[in-house]
């Protein structure tokens, strides 16, 4: 939503300075078709972007069709564009209403423009405020605590706000609370600066907020959160971190709020396994529990002809496409823009439509996808969606009794992909025991040495003999057969 109100030429800056960081080299045509705008555009931009950055750019180069840049190694993607918005000023402009300074003549002599500029920027802002209903037509700022974090979010997100808006104090206690919860979590978020910046900046809000301007959540969201393990865990972590303030600051309600937002924030385990854990913790309580999200999902399955149900690739990105519309925080976030190629940007129309047709039939609001989460989920999800279903390749073990089943599954577990693979769960004890449509699939059949006494195995045959004593030179030749014949 801020960014249809923050100056073109600084958004357009913004989104080309995060290509060339991911991408390195650029074509002028096609980064002037994503942009919409023309290829002298680009030129000129690029240009300006070798000067602002002069000191953090390790080379460049400049061709009449491609531009390209490397940057300093140590240097994120989120300290570069906030650096390019530092000159925004109806950024700076929103800053200073947020702490009461509403005068044009202020906004003329601190951002050095001319009186007519001052009254246009001052339009923008009350229009952006209105437009995230905390402002009513009288520009009067309406009471909606929630809504009204999630736009000051938005905009400290993008500004260096300290020394205007900011209690120095009380942002160094939130940095180390933040801190103690990510040792807590196990999360090594400090590699993605702009995520731990929200997350600072959230805590800032409570403990800035929570006395004079209290949260009030829906009763019934407010009991689903208390039975995270996140929000369990925040309260421990706020009980020895504030002990005398857990009563009068971080009342349930302020740390479903805090649990709201570490949610929307990636894990950064370092344990796989966790990860999984995670997932299906969300997949129970978001994609089970909710007819409405389970509908979504079959309607992607349908328009792609794909099977999404339980495949994380999706489900993933998809629940946090979902947890981002939560009281439609997705559009105060301060997402990544990314570079999608041509098949991706094809894919877009496909994947709005399919969210605004589900919209109409289960959703009864103004909830509206922003094209930056929109990208977002299409960027994470787009191999999926296009990778056509193929029928799996089964596995059926054949063996002499249910020590040797156990044996013989788990290991041949470790080693398949459950995308196109997957195991019969019927065990055999003999070959004559497999049913009759197997030779319909496409198959492999692991059987015990001991049982093939009296059959013939021919070269072509899918069955392949296994032992205890020979496992691993059994497996790897039966892997090599399945996926040169997958």
């Amino acid at each position: 939503m801020i960014e249809e109100y923050i100056e073109k030429d600084i958004m357009r800056r913004v989104k080309l300075v995060e290509f060339l960081f991911e991408m390195r080299e650029l074509s002028i045509k096609d980064t002037a078709k994503r942009l919409n705008v023309t290829p002298n555009t680009i030129k000129r931009d690029f240009d300006k972007i070798l000067v602002y950055f002069d000191d953090w750019i390790l080379y460049s180069t400049s061709t009449s069709q491609k531009i390209s840049a490397v940057f300093l190694s140590d240097l994120t993607r989120y300290t570069l564009v906030i650096k390019i918005y530092e000159e925004s000023k109806f950024l700076n402009v929103c800053l200073r209403y947020l702490s009461g300074d509403t005068d044009y003549l202020s906004i003329v002599e601190n951002e050095f423009v001319s009186v007519a500029k001052a009254f246009q920027i001052k339009k923008n802002v009350e229009d952006f405020f209105k437009h995230a209903k905390i402002m009513d037509e009288n520009n009067h700022f309406i009471h909606d605590e929630l809504r009204y974090r999630s736009v000051v979010l938005s905009i400290l997100m993008r500004v260096n706000f300290k020394e205007l808006w900011s209690k120095a104090e009380l942002w160094q206690i939130a940095e180390q609370f933040v801190d103690e919860l990510l040792e807590r979590f196990s999360n090594n978020i400090k590699i993605n600066k702009r995520e731990y910046i929200f997350l600072v900046v959230n805590v800032y809000l409570s403990l800035t907020r929570s006395s004079d301007h209290p949260l009030k959540y829906p009763e019934n969201e407010l009991n689903v959160i208390r039975q995270s393990v996140i929000f369990k865990e925040l309260k421990k972590t706020i009980v020895h971190f504030f002990p005398s303030e857990v009563e009068t600051t971080f009342s349930d309600d302020e740390i479903g709020y805090l649990t709201a937002a570490y949610r929307l924030i990636s894990l950064n385990t370092p344990n796989y396994l966790i990860v999984k854990m995670d997932h299906d913790y969300e997949r129970h309580t978001i994609i089970e529990n909710s007819p409405e999200i389970r509908a979504l999902i079959r309607d992607f399955e349908k328009y792609f002809s794909v099977n999404l149900v339980d495949n994380i690739l999706f489900e993933k990105p998809f629940i946090n496409l979902v947890l981002s519309t939560w009281q439609n925080i997705q559009s105060f976030l301060v997402e990544q823009h990314y570079y999608l190629n041509d098949e991706q940007l094809s894919l877009i129309l496909s994947v709005r439509k399919i969210l605004e047709e589900w919209q109409k039939q289960y959703i009864d609001s103004d909830l509206d996808f922003t094209d930056t989460i929109i990208d977002k989920f299409t960027s994470q999800v787009s191999t999926t969606l296009l990778q056509k279903n193929q029928q799996k390749q089964i596995f059926f073990v054949v063996a002499e009794d249910e020590f040797s089943h156990i044996l013989y599954r788990e290991h041949l577990e470790k080693w398949i992909n459950h995308s196109d693979k997957f195991i019969d769960d019927r065990m055999y004890y003999a070959i004559d025991e497999l049913p009759v449509y197997a030779k319909s699939w496409s198959h492999v059949i692991l059987c015990e040495r001991a049982l093939l006494a009296d059959h013939e195995i021919s070269p072509d045959s899918t069955i392949f003999p296994v032992s205890r004593s020979t496992l691993s030179l059994d497996l790897r030749n039966i892997l090599m057969y399945a996926y040169d014949n997958s």
